[in-house]
């Protein structure tokens, strides 16, 4: 198996629980020993104090070698020292194992006399073998000997020493799992995303021949399966690009052929006659019109997409929006034989709006219905208020849109049918145009249409008084 680099992520997480777990190990070990050390050795010392100072008590009582040696036989069942000195510092009974202390360190005991009742004298486990106290026998108020009790501080030491293994030992499991969280994360997150990086690498080098294959719903298969649906996208809008541009050279190449043709013919006085000389000075000024409005519709569309256009709000009536366009419309569309009908609203109806732009929608749609539909059919416009809104619906018995093409009849220059379009004149920005004035009148614009059957246009915007 390849090893993480010592940058990767895995080996920086890894390193980051393994310093986290270490920090929480030295806190707690520091915390416990404090705990533990205080605790067990007031413990130690004030169980032996309390021992010699009741040993004392009873001997202060009871000053005689029967209850010396009493005293003797209960302390020689457990681990501690008894020492019973008289006045002068004369040994009057001892444990039996009181041997192991070297006669130096027992004349140090035995001569300490500067110690009032009850002291300790020795508290230092990491230095001393024993904990050492002393208790005076009192006859009256004057001391008649004295009482000094031992316990050794090897277990002391011992359970300090255990306590260390321990949290050594839990040391080592945190490194332990710091290496397993690095190779666990080194297969389950970065691997992914290398491979996302490599993905991401060949996005950029316009190489679109790989696909992520993400497993599970965590957040790296989210990000794999987004990284999938951009490089989708990236490649649709490359074909659209493309497309575009393909489209918009024809759509240039066409007016500018007959152009260049019939001038051509012009300037060099082919055509005698004066009849045919205005023919194709009509038609000249005809493709002239159409590259203009195919060069104005492709400004107009880059600016209301860049927010670049500007729109003159204000309190604008429906119904005056659609007579404005009828009035421009309805010649051209009854001079092909379809009949054309519209149905105001009842009550009038209300927006803020920009008239032009919302007149500019209703003819692109209007123009559409006419291109699209045969002669004996019919175009019907409806108005009518529904909640807060204002609804405008423009219906067609034409051919209809193929389901499939519905979803991009708003991209600039789609085509249904291009042949067709192109016959008719038609550019393939109105439908793109009207849906972004739409937008920017934070209204929605939809269609539907059944393949034979006809088509309808919905605009809806927010009603006002």
């Amino acid at each position: 198996m390849k090893m993480p680099k010592i940058n990767s992520v895995s080996v920086k997480l890894g390193s980051l629980v393994m310093i986290i777990f270490l920090l929480l190990v030295i806190a707690i070990h520091s915390t416990l020993y404090m705990l533990f050390v205080r605790f067990h050795t007031n413990d130690r010392i004030q169980g032996l104090l309390q021992r010699s100072s009741n040993y004392s008590a009873l001997l202060s009582d009871h000053f005689e070698k029967t209850t010396i040696s009493h005293v003797l036989g209960m302390e020689s069942l457990t681990n501690n020292l008894l020492l019973i000195l008289d006045a002068s510092g004369n040994r009057l009974g001892a444990s039996d194992n009181l041997a192991r202390l070297s006669p130096e360190n027992l004349d140090k005991i035995i001569t300490h006399g500067s110690l009032e009742h009850g002291s300790v004298v020795a508290s230092d486990w990491k230095n001393e073998y024993y904990f050492i106290t002393q208790s005076s026998i009192l006859s009256g108020s004057q001391v008649v000997g004295k009482v000094i009790m031992l316990t050794p501080t090897e277990p002391m030491r011992n359970a300090v020493t255990a306590l260390g293994v321990t949290n050594l030992s839990v040391a080592a499991i945190a490194v332990l799992i710091s290496a397993a969280l690095i190779f666990v994360t080194s297969n389950l997150v970065v691997k992914p995303l290398l491979r996302i990086i490599r993905m991401t690498q060949r996005i950029s080098e316009g190489k679109h021949d790989w696909e992520l294959i993400p497993s599970g719903t965590d957040e790296i298969a989210q990000l794999s399966r987004s990284i999938n649906q951009m490089s989708e996208n990236i490649q649709y809008y490359k074909h659209q690009r493309n497309q575009f541009l393909a489209d918009i050279s024809h759509e240039l190449r066409t007016p500018l052929t007959y152009i260049k043709g019939y001038s051509e013919v012009l300037a060099n006085d082919v055509v005698a006659k004066e009849e045919d000389k205005k023919r194709y000075l009509t038609l000249l000024y005809s493709q002239s019109i159409q590259l203009q409005r195919l060069v104005q519709d492709l400004f107009e569309l880059a600016n209301l997409e860049q927010g670049a256009f500007s729109f003159e709000f204000k309190r604008t009536s429906i119904e005056k929006v659609i007579l404005n366009a009828l009035d421009l419309m309805s010649d051209s569309i009854k001079e092909t034989g379809i009949d054309l009908k519209y149905d105001p609203s009842p009550v009038s109806l209300y927006v803020m709006g920009d008239e032009r732009r919302l007149q500019q929608v209703i003819i692109n749609l209007l123009e559409n219905a006419r291109k699209y539909t045969p002669e004996k059919g019919a175009i019907h416009i409806a108005t009518f208020a529904r909640e807060d809104c204002c609804i405008i619906e423009v219906t067609d018995t034409g051919s209809g849109i193929p389901e499939k093409d519905l979803p991009h009849i708003w991209e600039r220059l789609y085509r249904v049918d291009k042949s067709r379009s192109r016959t008719t004149g038609g550019a393939g920005l109105g439908l793109a145009i009207s849906k972004e004035i739409i937008n920017l009148h934070q209204g929605e614009i939809s269609v539907t249409s059944r393949e034979g059957a006809g088509t309808t246009f919905r605009i809806k915007l927010a009603k006002i008084t």
